[in-house]
């Protein structure tokens, strides 16, 4: 009886590890996973922070402040009414009609030659103008920066979003770049909940990407392939021209003299604004997909 006893205690030990051990480790798909034992996600990334690190030139976490964690985007400085709320990740920046933050050092930011740019947004419709969502400035009396994404109004009855991005080079014929998803390229179901929004550009192949919530989007003719002249010579790196100060939330004309007064239709950004990160490449799509998998975890 003895042995038939200490047997069964033994069997069931095992039986028990056994299952302890593949509930911690098995790979799992849901956003839920077991504590102390997160799953890598295609890519073999476990945090955000493992995509392309040496990379990553600028990361605003809004973490209860304006700070640039990599500590080269400097002189964050919240304008009108601002505040941190619950976000996708933490805590998140929330604009106002009159809030923006400017930055007097755009660091390596004004600098790209290839970009990706990485951000969650929750915002709901605005009427009228474009909302700003960051802008690298150009301290030249120029009407455009030389870097930036808006958000257009929406007074339609449908969820699709209007989202721009501008970026220049400044040595070439062609100088102003606009990516702009209209119509039927517009994203839909956009507003009233956390939306995950990339934009890239490679220098080297002289290609735009867009991707929402993960996915890349098919943009309007013509609007991947960068050209710098009129006789289709790629676009190659990007030169801009007097970068001087850094926006998020709004234009560079918020940030008035020397820059031009912001027309009405230059709007602050009005909604909240979380895991801001620029890298110095294009990352590819399994990158992106993996940041955005892992910040909606939390991780």
């Amino acid at each position: 009886m003895k042995l038939n006893y200490r047997y069964w205690i033994t069997a069931l030990v095992i039986a028990l590890s056994s299952i302890i051990f593949n509930s911690c480790t098995e790979p799992e798909t849901e956003d839920s996973f077991t504590p102390g034992d997160p799953p890598p996600v295609a890519g073999g990334f476990v945090n955000s922070n493992d995509v392309a690190p040496s990379n990553l030139v600028a990361h605003f976490a809004f973490e209860g402040n304006v700070n640039d964690s990599k500590n080269a985007v400097t002189g964050g400085v919240a304008s009108g009414t601002t505040s941190f709320v619950e976000g996708r990740k933490g805590l998140a920046y929330q604009g106002s009609a009159n809030g923006f933050i400017g930055y007097s050092t755009p660091g390596p930011i004004a600098t790209l030659t290839s970009f990706t740019v990485s951000l969650w947004i929750n915002t709901n419709k605005h009427d009228g103008g474009a909302q700003g969502i960051f802008t690298l400035a150009k301290q030249d009396g120029s009407f455009w920066g030389n870097f930036f994404m808006m958000i257009e109004g929406n007074n339609s009855t449908e969820n699709k979003m209007f989202m721009k991005l501008h970026f220049e080079k400044n040595t070439a014929p062609f100088i102003e770049h606009w990516i702009e998803p209209f119509g039927d390229f517009r994203p839909d179901d956009m507003y009233g909940a956390w939306r995950h929004v990339a934009w890239t550009y490679d220098a080297a192949t002289s290609k735009a990407g867009f991707y929402v919530n993960g996915q890349k989007r098919t943009l309007p003719t013509g609007a991947e392939d960068r050209k710098a002249d009129a006789g289709g010579t790629p676009l190659g790196d990007l030169n801009f021209k007097n970068p001087t100060r850094f926006v998020i939330g709004g234009f560079q004309n918020q940030l008035g003299s020397p820059f031009n007064t912001p027309e009405p239709w230059m709007l602050t950004y009005t909604g909240k604004l979380d895991e801001f990160r620029v890298y110095n490449k294009a990352l590819t799509a399994q990158e992106i997909s993996a940041l955005q998998i892992l910040e909606r975890q939390g991780r």
